[in-house]
């Protein structure tokens, strides 16, 4: 699954140090680009918002997966009253979303990504606070079809903080995870991968550990192979795409294409077939504080460059549809509400689909994507997540749409409290 580069490793807004080492590592991306096209939804669907479980006052959510029409989850954290940072573990039954509680560490913690590989078998990761160390912590929990508990990553240097940034099924019982790590939030970052063996989870050699890297999004290729994607930076700070590849006994790095000049960084990685694995994400040239999105094509032999809708903003993640195409949700820049979607079908065509308008979509950014399985009448296909924080203003509350014929009871959705 996704998701992200640092920033909640995501270069989401966030307000640990998370942030902190997105804000401070350069990026940016050049792509040949085409013309926006018009939005034309499909099969008369759209984008509605969903209530989540709440209280919504202060909530993020981050990630998001389904296994069916009737099984989803989305994960994030809530600031509570006292201004610490609570994970959020919701699950969608078919009819609403509702609170589960996910225990973090000692109740605090903020979630980042999650998996569901069965209706027992889902984990989230994310990171909680040691202010006293000022680091930030690496955080895993796991569903057994009634509780949430957590279960322990392996323990790093006291002077990293670790994020871990996307979740992806392994063969058997594994489970993988995949971030950064950082010097006391802010610096030195290193790409990391975690896997789950059945019993622990358990680090695995990266290639280049020295350089400065992070991993942003995970995907398994169904044949054992796992894709992760995110930026390495070179000695002035500029990124470049990073693509690796794990073919079984060990990651091996993939070369990707990059725009001599400008900073590019991949946000996450989805895969249609071993030969169709598709990866986003956005940069910006030399000194420019434009964000161009960009797509990169693996077709089995190499990775190529795709041609995309020209929008100033950055794309976070992207899907399967089903259908041999793809469904890409992303931020655009300097308008009332970034978050938007683009989907490309299997003859290549792209097309944009705004997301829920309405106060309870207003300002909202869509940080994670999920297709539906089995997703029939009208039942949402495609789940988004996101939040209103980006644009700086409090309260802040979650965004969660589905893309379908209609909304909860054939409403697009209520509006989210104001305060």
């Amino acid at each position: 699954m996704r998701r992200t580069g640092a920033g909640g490793t995501k270069r989401r807004t966030a307000r640990t140090g998370a942030l902190a080492l997105g804000l401070v590592l350069a990026a940016g991306t050049a792509a040949p680009v085409v013309a926006a096209p018009e939005p034309a939804p499909r099969a008369g669907s759209a984008w509605h918002t969903w209530r989540a479980a709440g209280p919504e006052r202060n909530e993020e959510l981050r990630g998001v997966t389904a296994l069916s029409p009737r099984d989803a989850w989305a994960v994030g954290y809530r600031e509570n009253e006292k201004g610490v940072d609570v994970p959020v573990a919701e699950h969608f039954d078919g009819t609403a979303w509702r609170a589960t509680k996910a225990p973090g560490h000692a109740g605090a913690g903020q979630l980042e990504d999650v998996l569901a590989r069965g209706r027992d078998d889902v984990w989230a990761v994310g990171s909680w606070n040691d202010a006293p160390a000022y680091q930030d912590r690496a955080l895993a929990q796991h569903w057994d079809g009634e509780r949430w508990r957590g279960v322990p990553l392996p323990a790093g240097p006291a002077r990293l903080s670790v994020y871990p940034a996307a979740l992806a099924p392994g063969t058997g019982d594994e489970v993988w995870t995949v971030g950064v790590t950082a010097e006391d939030r802010v610096g030195a970052p290193h790409a990391f991968s975690y896997r789950w063996d059945g019993r622990r989870w358990a680090p695995v050699p990266q290639p280049d550990p020295e350089s400065h890297a992070l991993l942003s999004g995970l995907a398994a290729d169904r044949t054992g192979g796992l894709w992760a994607v995110g930026v390495v930076y070179g000695e002035n700070g500029a990124g470049r795409p990073l693509t690796r590849y794990w073919n079984g006994a060990a990651w091996h790095t993939v070369p990707a294409p990059h725009t001599a000049g400008w900073g590019e960084e991949l946000s996450d990685v989805t895969v249609l077939a071993p030969a169709d694995v598709w990866a986003v994400g956005s940069g910006s040239p030399p000194e420019d504080d434009r964000s161009a999105p960009f797509a990169l094509h693996w077709n089995g032999i190499e990775w190529k460059r795709e041609d995309v809708p020209g929008v100033d903003g950055r794309l976070e993640a992207v899907a399967p549809d089903g259908a041999g195409g793809v469904w890409v949700i992303g931020a655009r820049r300097n308008v009332t509400t970034p978050a938007f979607s683009l989907h490309r079908d299997a003859r290549g065509t792209w097309s944009t689909h705004p997301s829920a308008g309405g106060e309870a979509g207003e300002g909202g950014s869509f940080f994670d994507l999920a297709r539906v399985p089995g997703a029939s009448g009208t039942a949402p296909s495609l789940w988004a997540v996101g939040s209103t924080l980006p644009r700086l203003e409090t309260p802040w509350h979650p965004i969660l749409q589905g893309y379908g014929p209609r909304g909860p009871a054939g409403r697009a959705g209520s509006p989210h409290p104001a305060a």
